[in-house]
């Protein structure tokens, strides 16, 4: 029997060409961290509207019943980057708001900061009232101390990630956050995003990855 993740894989590699055979496969995946994410490939390729909101729709069902708050957040960014590939504006902004307070009872800053790394990535490309909400939580949770006031540094890291995209769509949040990491981080950073400026945004931020073809 194939596992799960070959399932997955091959259900995403033919999304393109046979988008119903990909959506066969997605269903017959038992877990469901998986299937969400093969459904979400499915529905970025499908040809008729009215079947992709309900793959997508089965996709994000499937993300609920992925575990803990920080699973699902993750995983569910895989249906809402094909929401936001398809100009899906307001359900990916209700999906958002959701999803930031599951993630808000997240007790572990650098869990949460984790999460909404791949949830970033999924609305780059949404208006700017939707990315706004997301920098805003994953900065907050990037830099929020350990217990005991111990530094973030999985949290810094994850930002410092973040930041040449954050950079290319809101230059004051960036320049904002920029000092607030460790010194030698920031350097490297402001060094990326200069690197970067000539970089489409969306090679800036590669996760989650629905397929492009």
């Amino acid at each position: 029997m194939s596992s799960p993740t070959r399932v997955r894989d091959e259900a995403a590699r033919i999304a393109a060409s046979d988008p119903e055979r990909a959506v066969e496969l997605a269903r017959s995946i038992g877990d469901p961290w998986f299937r969400c994410q093969a459904l979400s490939a499915a529905a970025r390729h499908h040809p008729r509207a009215p079947a992709r909101a309900r793959i997508i729709d089965e996709a994000i069902d499937a993300a609920n019943d992925a575990g803990d708050a920080n699973r699902v957040v993750t995983v569910t960014a895989w249906p809402i980057k094909v929401l936001t590939a398809q100009g899906q504006f307001e359900r990916v902004e209700k999906e958002v708001r959701r999803l930031l307070d599951l993630i808000a009872t997240e007790s572990s800053p650098v869990r949460r900061a984790d999460a909404l790394k791949y949830l970033f990535g999924a609305v780059v490309g949404a208006p700017r009232t939707i990315t706004a909400r997301v920098v805003e939580a994953l900065v907050s949770a990037a830099l929020e101390p350990l217990a005991g006031g111990r530094r973030n540094s999985k949290g810094a890291s994850v930002l410092s990630d973040c930041l040449p995209a954050i950079a290319r769509m809101d230059e004051r949040t960036a320049a904002d956050v920029l000092p607030r990491l460790p010194p030698a981080r920031e350097k490297g950073v402001r060094e990326q995003i200069l690197a970067a400026r000539a970089t489409p945004l969306d090679q800036l931020v590669p996760w989650p990855h629905v397929g492009e073809g």
